[in-house]
């Protein structure tokens, strides 16, 4: 039986909007809860940074609240993870994390890697590689299956162009980030979890600037969100300049919104793509 690593979070009112707990905090806890359970059953982050030279990058995303959790709804959640190494050649790891409060589950979480094999420089600059063999075998067989994850968001994308009406779409005076310090993860390259905050502001910008012409989309900033996708492509560093090019869709019964986050200046494709869903 795949093993769970599971505890208390007690919740603070910076984790929430007025609507419901932040998807950068959902990010950050669900970040921690993998790296509790690869300290708990394989070993510490800091030793396989340091020891085994094996990093991550994470490609893909999925967060669904299953229910509203709101900062008046529970003083504590509970935190569970699991984890497995996905792909024919041990290529992606893998959590799925929930979050429940005393009314039930709230919050679900799916988080896809890449090892990376490290150079041993400051920056953890790195290459794809497979996981090691001595990583791989601390896993049950049950946490390890043969068949790669795949990210929604292409499809998602595609869904929306043939199914869905477009709203509107800005390709000029895109908002734009400066990625910080505190953005950043010890390597001075950007948390990912921070560039959810970046398509959350362009949304929000978005709305101000279509929301009178197009009132449905403010139920974005009223209602929440079901759902969000995302897959990361590049890293952001340290000073990069980001701009986010969004689009909203009508799409069945929900309201949707895709931002790409682009290098200004940079032709060669997005670095991360996220797609909100009311």
């Amino acid at each position: 039986m795949a093993r769970k690593s599971t505890y208390e979070v007690v919740l603070d009112a910076g984790m929430f909007t007025p609507i419901q707990l932040q998807p950068t905090a959902v990010g950050r806890l669900g970040f921690q809860s993998g790296t509790r359970w690869v300290r708990d059953h394989v070993c510490s982050h800091r030793r396989l940074v340091s020891e085994h030279r094996v990093g991550f990058v994470l490609w893909s995303w999925q967060l669904e609240y299953e229910k509203p959790l709101r900062f008046d709804d529970a003083d504590a959640i509970t935190v569970a993870v699991e984890a497995r190494v996905r792909g024919p050649r041990s290529s992606q790891l893998e959590f799925e994390t929930t979050f429940s409060s005393s009314a039930g589950m709230a919050v679900r979480t799916r988080a896809t890697s890449v090892p990376l094999q490290l150079s041993g420089d400051a920056a953890l600059s790195g290459t794809p590689a497979v996981l090691p063999a001595s990583l791989v075998s601390a896993f049950q067989d049950d946490e390890v299956e043969r068949t790669a994850s795949r990210s929604p968001v292409p499809a998602l994308r595609a869904a929306f162009e043939r199914d869905g009406e477009r709203l509107a779409s800005d390709s000029e005076d895109l908002p734009t980030f400066r990625i910080h310090r505190h953005h950043c993860e010890v390597a001075d390259q950007w948390y990912w979890a921070e560039s959810l905050g970046f398509a959350a502001g362009a949304r929000e910008e978005f709305v101000r600037r279509h929301g009178a012409a197009i009132p449905e989309l403010r139920s974005a900033l009223s209602t929440g969100f079901r759902r969000i996708d995302a897959t990361w492509l590049r890293t952001g560093q340290l000073w990069d300049l980001l701009q986010v090019r969004t689009t909203a869709y009508r799409y069945g019964e929900c309201i949707a919104f895709v931002h790409e986050l682009e290098l200004v200046g940079d032709e060669d494709g997005p670095y991360a793509i996220i797609v909100e869903r009311t």
